[in-house]
């Protein structure tokens, strides 16, 4: 048989392979999981990650969650047709290499792509995991159908990522979306002095858990004190929607402000970008998602330029905690199943 005929045939049984690891590698945890080619997940596992260990305990974790959810979901390797991997900080695309991740900083100058491909023998695509958590979201998600559109997905930090006429927009570095690292000077509506800093360093979860925390300390979160005590570390979305649920008016008010402050941010997005919708995405938006998209519609309306904010769809992310790996699987699929 000539060597074009065995090429052929080889890629014909790949493409036949029925399934898809997706990756979402954050700061503090990984998740992993199996995906069908209709993007339905047959199995995940969800592990710690903790930066302080360095890289080879980070590696380790890894691979290990790969093959553990494998032999979970009874998947064989062998059936898996690729790899998507969504992963914090600046990648270097098409070659899947980090640049710098600041969360995770001994990726930095990672050929993470290439070793992952080495290491498991099937093609892999790494991109970053809010380009990522956005491709899936466009093409699976509540951002289907628009052509210009805008990510804010808040965690650790704010992470943003834009898609261009259909296609996700890196710029000229890789680094396009970076919203978290650009300045607010917040408005005397908030705190009655004004107050500079990024965006990052008021709405990350840091952040926040650590204005709860202090109104703790003031005795004025009574349900949050008796779920955490004084511990910033157990402060979760979810932890921070049930205190407000019982009663504990002042989480409110803090997560109100905080709404605001999204506000502000999507109505400097809308007048620079003028997509057609912006999603929001993450924990916070997960738990209270009801409480805050409201207030951030219309902080973002009052400040942003009339006839551009008028049009802009403001929609919560709808795959949720699987945006980055269906999206992961989705961008691996499209690079290596056409």
């Amino acid at each position: 048989m000539p060597v074009s005929a065995k090429c052929k045939e080889s890629e014909m049984v790949r493409k036949s392979r029925k399934y898809l690891l997706g990756i979402d590698i954050g700061g503090t945890k990984i998740l992993t999981a199996v995906l069908d080619k209709q993007f339905r997940v047959h199995g995940e596992r969800k592990v710690s990650v903790n930066a302080d260990k360095g890289e080879r305990v980070f590696f380790k974790s890894l691979i290990g969650s790969i093959r553990k959810v494998l032999a979970e979901s009874r998947t064989s390797l062998s059936n898996v047709l690729a790899m998507g991997v969504g992963c914090p900080g600046i990648i270097e695309v098409p070659e899947g290499v980090v640049k710098m991740a600041s969360n995770l900083p001994f990726l930095k100058s990672c050929p993470l792509q290439d070793k992952l491909r080495k290491r498991f023998g099937i093609p892999v695509v790494v991109e970053n995991d809010v380009n990522v958590g956005l491709y899936g979201e466009h093409q699976l998600g509540a951002a289907r159908g628009f052509k210009h559109v805008f990510g804010l997905f808040l965690g650790t930090g704010v992470g943003g990522a834009f898609i261009l006429d259909g296609k996700l927009y890196h710029g000229a570095t890789g680094a396009a979306g970076e919203i978290g690292r650009t300045f607010l000077s917040v408005p005397s509506f908030l705190s009655g002095t004004r107050k500079t800093c990024t965006v990052d360093a008021f709405l990350g979860r840091f952040a926040i858990s650590t204005e709860a925390v202090y109104l703790i300390l003031k005795q004025k979160a009574t349900h949050l004190f008796h779920a955490v005590g004084y511990d910033v570390k157990k402060i979760k979305s979810n932890t921070l929607a049930r205190a407000i649920r019982a009663g504990d008016t002042v989480l409110e008010n803090l997560i109100l402000n905080k709404a605001k402050l999204l506000g502000i941010t999507m109505a400097n997005v809308a007048d620079l970008l003028n997509p057609d919708a912006i999603i929001l995405g993450g924990g916070l938006i997960e738990a209270m998602g009801d409480l805050i998209i409201p207030e951030a519609r219309k902080t973002m309306r009052r400040y942003g330029l009339g006839p551009v904010v008028k049009s802009v769809k403001v929609l919560p992310a709808k795959l949720k905690d699987h945006s980055i790996v269906k999206g992961a699987a989705k961008l691996a699929y499209d690079a290596f199943a056409r």
